[in-house]
């Protein structure tokens, strides 16, 4: 599968040398785009994408063609083939 990912995470593009890129990956998923990711790119990756307990960190979130909203509770979300993907993180307050 090769999805188009944009990434708006602070740490993110550092890992993994840019903000914007197509990924061709193994799986369907956005749980398996993110473990292609963490494999791919290391354990910077990890630590910009995963909680303590190495869970997607609840402030990130996916953001499907600019539809379809997907958090950590929900990472067998599929992807089809040249779906364009944002990661971000999503932070509240007022």
């Amino acid at each position: 599968m090769k999805v188009h990912l944009r990434v708006l995470l602070p740490a993110l593009p550092e890992a993994i040398g840019r903000k914007e890129l197509d990924v061709q990956f193994v799986g369907d998923t956005v749980g398996d785009l993110i473990d292609h990711l963490i494999a791919r790119y290391g354990r910077n990756a990890e630590k910009a994408l995963l909680d303590a307990g190495g869970r997607l960190d609840p402030a990130v979130q996916a953001l499907i063609n600019g539809q379809t909203w997907v958090t950590y509770e929900h990472l067998d979300a599929r992807l089809r083939d040249g779906d364009d993907v944002v990661l971000m993180v999503m932070l509240g307050g007022g």
